[in-house]
Parts: structure tokens; C-alpha cells; sequence
């Protein structure tokens, strides 16, 4: 446990504290419901036999969590020497040094594991967030945009040309339901799909993607408890898949889907194919009740910014990656 103002100090993260994180999480982002059973199941599934991580509270003497930081490496675009961090303090409690003094601590353990370079993250419209990384030497480096759908909003029929185009290419749509039931070995092709696209899938990461392994694809894709399989669409080409797009539950608002990958194979896109399966998600969203779709997109990833705009998707304010080269 580490003093770090009058009657705060950090100590690591304990089971009891995820309804904390994400106390303190909502209090930064009223716009963003996260709960704590969603806080311990991002926590649960972070590999630690492959990849290293530190969480930690701040706390009041009393037993209040004020503060909550972590640093650890980044599973889908690993190196051994570079690492995200994140911190954050209730705004109760802000302007008392408490995240100076988590951006400290962890910034001395990555030292100490011999880290080279470090990533974090503010929202553009937290102007204290930017200045407060900006303070520690982190400089922006690409920006992430958050897109929102309201889905009953969506007239679809004006877009029916985009799924006449790629069938009359020879494209086939389904899903991941589907075909399960028409082949149950159907996975390890489905995966190895996956794979491909997200490795082209324009992204801000500075370093290659890291491709999960099987076994972490079929816990997190297939299934997750917020996975759904008649929602995991998909575009074949023959026996060959050579598109997807799926959904995901929101556990903490039941009337939002989050958007996961969409990606088409490089040979075969410009035909229409993008467009088509997003538009299977927003007919899925519509025909099953919920108010709205939101995802997330590289700004490098303009093909499908100019896609959900096209649809309709509201832009909010964009997530700011910083960088900072820690040694040489």
C-alpha cells in the first residue's frame, strides 16, 4: 500500500472492488453505463499466463475507492515492451493530486518491467483528460470515433441495391447460427476469416494486430455471454467466407447492440458486400426490438466511417490516443 495524500492510499485491485470501477467510470461517463459484472468479465478474460497487467485502487482511509488505475499489455496488438495505461478518479475527488499520483505509481512499475513505449486514452471533450496526459509527456497520435444508430430511424428499402450487387457477384449471406447447424466444424474456417479481416482492418495501433487463438475466439466471438450467433453475420463466396459483421448484447442497457468487427476480404470489396451485412445488423436490431446500435472506428478507417455515415450513425466525441516513448 502506497501513501499518496492526506488519507488516500494505493493498494491493488481486490474482487470486491469492480461495483467501484465502475461507479467511478459512470461518474466520468454518465453517457456510457458500465457495470461491475462487465468490469470483472473484461477483467476475467485478459490472459495473464500470456500478457502482464497491475490494477489498483486509490482509497480513503474510510474504505472509499476514489480512484482506480491500471497498466498492462495490449493482447490484440502485443509487445512485449509496450503497454496501455488508464486512470481515473471520481470528480468528487478531483484536483487532489489522486491522478497524478496513479499516473506516478504506474508509470514507475512500467519503468520497472523495462517498458519502451505506453498508450493511453481521454475523450475529446474532456478538456482536464487531454491537458492532464498532455502534462505527462504523451502525445496524440490517432483519434477513435464513437457512432450511435437509432435504428427504428432506418428506412432500409432506399439501400436494397448494395445486397442485389453482391448477390449478382456470386455472394451468399448467413450466419454464424446458420452454419453451425448446416456444418458444426464450420469454426475453424469462420476463425481463420476472422482473422484475416481484422489483421486488414484499418486501426490506430501503431503495431501489428496480435490474432487471438482459436480458443480465445470461440470464448469471445462464440461464446461470450453477450454473443449472438443469429446476429454474427456473414458473406460466402462459394464454400469461402469473405465477410463478416456481428453484434453483441449491451449487458447494462438492454436496448443497445454493440457493433463488433465488420470486414470484407480486399479482392472482394467494392461490390457492395460492407454495406449489405451492415445492413442485415440494423434489420436485426429493428425486427428485434432494440433502440440502437453504437461501435467504434479508427479514424484511419475511412471506408467505414463514409458506411455508417451513409446509414445514418450520429458521431460522438472522439477518443484521443495519445503515445509516450518511455526509454529508447
Amino acid at each position: 500500500m502506497v501513501h499518496i495524500a492526506e488519507h488516500v492510499e494505493i493498494r491493488l485491485l481486490r474482487d470486491e472492488d469492480f461495483e467501484a470501477v465502475a461507479a467511478i467510470y459512470r461518474a466520468n461517463f454518465p453517457d456510457v453505463p458500465l457495470s461491475a459484472s462487465e468490469v470483472r468479465e473484461q477483467y476475467r478474460r485478459f490472459d495473464e499466463r500470456r500478457f502482464a497487467r497491475e490494477w489498483v485502487i486509490a482509497e480513503e482511509r474510510g474504505g472509499q475507492a476514489v480512484g482506480y488505475g491500471f497498466h498492462a499489455h495490449l493482447p490484440w496488438s502485443f509487445h512485449p515492451e509496450k503497454y496501455q495505461l488508464f486512470v481515473a478518479v471520481h470528480p468528487r475527488s478531483h484536483r487532489r493530486g489522486i491522478g497524478t499520483a496513479l499516473m506516478r505509481y504506474h508509470l514507475d512499475r512500467l519503468g520497472a518491467r523495462g517498458a519502451t513505449r505506453v498508450k493511453s486514452w481521454a475523450r475529446e471533450d474532456h478538456a482536464h483528460a487531454v491537458a492532464f496526459l498532455q502534462r505527462f509527456g504523451f502525445e496524440e497520435h490517432a483519434r477513435t470515433f464513437e457512432s450511435r444508430l437509432a435504428v427504428a430511424c432506418v428506412v432500409l428499402a432506399p439501400f436494397a441495391a448494395y445486397t442485389r450487387r453482391a448477390e449478382e457477384a456470386g455472394v451468399t449471406f448467413t450466419t454464424l447460427k446458420d452454419e453451425l447447424r448446416r456444418d458444426p466444424h464450420c469454426l475453424a474456417a469462420v476463425y481463420q476469416a476472422h482473422c484475416t479481416l481484422d489483421i486488414g482492418a484499418p486501426r490506430e495501433d501503431p503495431d501489428p494486430p496480435t490474432p487471438p487463438s482459436f480458443e480465445r475466439f470461440v470464448e469471445d466471438e462464440v461464446r461470450h455471454p453477450q454473443a449472438l450467433l443469429d446476429a454474427f453475420f456473414l458473406a460466402k463466396k462459394g464454400d469461402l467466407y469473405v465477410g463478416e459483421s456481428a453484434l453483441k448484447r449491451s449487458e447494462s442497457d438492454p436496448g443497445v447492440l454493440w457493433q463488433q468487427l465488420t470486414g470484407v476480404l480486399p479482392e472482394y470489396r467494392g461490390t457492395g458486400i460492407a454495406t449489405a451485412l451492415k445492413l442485415r445488423t440494423v434489420e436485426y436490431a429493428q425486427v428485434m426490438g432494440y433502440r440502437e446500435i453504437r461501435t467504434f472506428n479508427s479514424s484511419r478507417n475511412a471506408p467505414m466511417l463514409a458506411i455508417n455515415t451513409k446509414l445514418g450513425f450520429a458521431r460522438q466525441p472522439a477518443w484521443i490516443d495519445f503515445i509516450r516513448e518511455l526509454r529508447a
